[in-house]
């Protein structure tokens, strides 16, 4: 998995400028080799989506700790959100991905490996 496309996505999900993702890396590259350790082979296509489920897996986990830093909200061009708000996109968005790619793995209760394709 390439952690640069990861980042990318996460952008693209957080809604965060690439600046400000760096203070995030240690957990997006923790979420990385969480994903990576749990699969084999992938095809190009599984590869990608794998990609992004990691990149929306790492904002669920930084949304899910809450407001540690003490930042109560943030704004995004015109849009401004509450933590709270955070909490509940990241974990709709998690839910989500998480069903598309079940075929893959089952995150459900745990990892459990689900397809190789060679």
């Amino acid at each position: 998995m390439s952690l640069k496309e990861i980042i990318v996505r996460f952008t693209l999900v957080s809604g965060l400028e690439m600046k400000e993702v760096s203070r995030f890396l240690p957990i997006i590259e923790d979420c990385r080799l969480f994903f990576e350790s749990r699969v084999g082979e992938l095809c190009e296509a599984d590869m990608r989506r794998l990609e992004h489920a990691c990149a929306v897996y790492a904002f669920y986990k930084i949304g899910m700790t809450g407001s540690a830093d003490g930042l109560s909200s943030f704004k995004v061009g015109d849009v401004q959100m509450q933590m709270d708000d955070r909490r509940a996109y990241a974990e709709k968005l998690w839910a989500a991905e998480r069903e598309s790619i079940s075929d893959i793995i089952d995150v459900s209760g745990g990892f459990a490996f689900r397809r190789v394709r060679v």
